[in-house]
């Protein structure tokens, strides 16, 4: 942990900037001189090419020029101007290319932002961001040194929540906020498979990445497969985690607020059926929530997303917006991509929000109170919920900064 551990002090200064500051870059540093001219097309390369795919190179002012996937069935081969290849390192070494957009399996995100920040590339990723706490350090750092425009991708925090709750919440209208409630579902388990034959268009040995070694099953890699096995996903608490707690923290204007302390779920401090995290201003973030996909409870009343159309906004409240006026979470990025401005999901939000998934992840394994010293990136008094700060990591396929 020593060589890559991020300290609390500098990745807050990494993220304490506001999310549309400019990044101050001395030219557009994609491989060409000089800025985005206001006409210039967006190159966009995907790697990843399942079921969720992208949308972002299908926006009026972009377009993709390469895919990457790992499965060369996935590759389309009847397009000449779309570049196909097996190996996204590869992918990255293109100078035209300005954009990467991530929709790999979730211990891929951090390593694969991290290599496209290296490369010059701005990145727009599927939530979860990361997959482990020291991984949140990580992919903030990489963002920041390379200067690097990186989204977050859930459209949901703002489109389906935000722009109704935050103005809401956000104006006083229940008073102080006390307690956040989020649903979603909950930890990933431990699976084993039996051998197959591995198709030859695969390469399984990438697929796995830094994951530990084992034969190819198809049924590994099936989407809703992977995201519950603890090796390769988050489950449901990175998945709709992302988009829910997300959801929660940015309607308080909270979702750069850390978590500090954990508790286990149907104990005396926490008698509720899910994690009750104490964030580091004292508010309660609860994982479930009694009614409907949000609860907030204030000092003046409670307020459950869809179920509270009586509760107005007492007055205008300025709160995060996407920028340029952009109405949807892709169209924010490339906006923030030509103009080198901080995304409404910027990597430190994102970043932080999944570390509420991790922290939820390790209680419910450990089924014991947890106070995490982001500081010291450890948990305190605790070398065995420590171990779990991070991953063993296979090589080649280490995150290297």
């Amino acid at each position: 942990m020593s060589k890559s551990a991020i300290s609390r002090r500098s990745f807050l200064a990494a993220g304490a900037a506001c999310a549309t500051a400019p990044l101050f870059l001395p030219g557009r540093a994609l491989g060409k001189d000089g800025n985005f001219s206001p006409n210039e097309i967006i190159n966009v390369g995907l790697i990843g090419n399942g079921w969720r795919k992208s949308n972002i190179g299908h926006q009026p002012d972009s377009r993709f020029i390469a895919i990457a996937d790992v499965d060369t069935r996935r590759i389309p081969h009847d397009n000449p101007d779309l570049k196909g290849f097996q190996d996204y390192r590869e992918m990255l070494e293109m100078p035209e290319l300005d954009v990467v957009s991530i929709a790999a399996p979730d211990h891929w995100h951090t390593k694969m932002t991290v290599d496209a920040c290296k490369a010059g590339k701005d990145v727009y990723c599927e939530k979860p961001l990361t997959f482990t706490l020291m991984e949140s350090r990580q992919i903030v750092a990489a963002a920041r040194k390379y200067n690097r425009v990186v989204s977050s991708g859930s459209q949901r925090v703002m489109e389906d929540y935000g722009q109704y709750m935050a103005p809401i919440i956000q104006s006083g209208a229940i008073g102080e906020v006390k307690e956040i409630w989020a649903s979603c579902a909950g930890s990933p388990g431990e699976r084993v498979y039996a051998p197959m034959e591995c198709p030859k268009e695969l390469n399984w040995d990438m697929w796995l990445g830094q994951a530990p070694y084992f034969d190819y099953n198809e049924e590994a890699i099936r989407p809703m497969t992977w995201r519950f096995n603890s090796v390769f996903g988050t489950g449901g608490l990175g998945d709709w985690g992302g988009h829910n707690f997300g959801g929660a923290l940015y309607s308080c204007g909270m979702d750069h607020i850390a978590p500090k302390e954990v508790f286990a779920p149907n104990t005396e401090e926490n008698p509720t059926n899910g994690a009750m995290i104490i964030m580091e201003n004292g508010v309660k973030f609860f994982h479930g929530s009694p009614k409907g996909a949000i609860t907030i409870v204030g000092t003046e009343g409670t307020y459950s997303w869809k179920y509270n159309p009586e509760i107005k906004a007492r007055h205008a409240v300025e709160c995060r917006r996407y920028s340029g006026g952009a109405t949807h979470i892709a169209a924010d990025f490339l906006y923030c991509v030509r103009n080198r401005l901080r995304p409404f999901q910027d990597v430190f939000y994102g970043a932080n929000v999944s570390d509420y998934g991790h922290l939820c992840n390790i209680v419910y394994k450990l089924k014991r109170h947890l106070v995490w010293d982001k500081e010291k990136m450890e948990f305190t008094g605790d070398p065995e919920a420590t171990r779990m700060v991070s991953k063993v990591q296979r090589a080649p396929y280490k995150i290297e900064l």
